[in-house]
């Protein structure tokens, strides 16, 4: 089989090992050129190019985004970790969810039952920031309230 041919499996829309290394490295550097991800992959660049579109296709890939950095990542040990409890005021909870879902400084998210519709762990720099996240995440429509508390130490992990 050349390499422009496509095995049955990948015609389902099944993977293999290659899209597996492709995800990888896309993982790594989206930014990464057609032409460096078909070295790294012994491909053509019409190939790589195939490869991803259907993985766009299939929604393997949803998107690429930019990792903006600051000084220090807050997500670092070293900055302040916060848990915040919400409550939503619309239903369905998900079109509110994913308003806020990609911001950088959330670390988990957890979807519960009970009195309470989510907990959410963030990483922050200081406490003015975690002020100033905990306003922008209240301001989200949808969003009834949010309350935090700060940890004051990670045991496990």
């Amino acid at each position: 089989m050349t390499e422009n041919q496509t095995p049955s499996k990948q015609i389902a829309g099944a993977r293999d090992a290659i899209d597996g290394k492709l995800i990888a490295l896309l993982s790594e550097d989206a930014r990464m050129t057609l032409t460096a991800l078909a070295q790294k992959l012994a491909l053509s660049r019409t190939a790589v190019q195939a490869r991803m579109a259907r993985l766009e296709r299939d929604k393997v890939i949803v998107g690429y985004r930019a990792v903006i950095g600051s000084q220090r990542d807050p997500r670092d040990e070293e900055g302040l970790g916060a848990v915040l409890t919400l409550t939503f005021s619309q239903r369905p909870c998900a079109p509110v969810v994913q308003k806020f879902r990609h911001w950088p400084e959330i670390t988990n998210y957890y979807s519960v039952t009970g009195p309470l519709d989510a907990y959410v762990v963030v990483r922050v720099n200081t406490a003015q920031d975690l002020s100033q996240f905990v306003d922008r995440l209240s301001a989200v429509e949808g969003v009834a309230s949010v309350r935090s508390s700060v940890i004051l130490k990670e045991d496990f992990g």
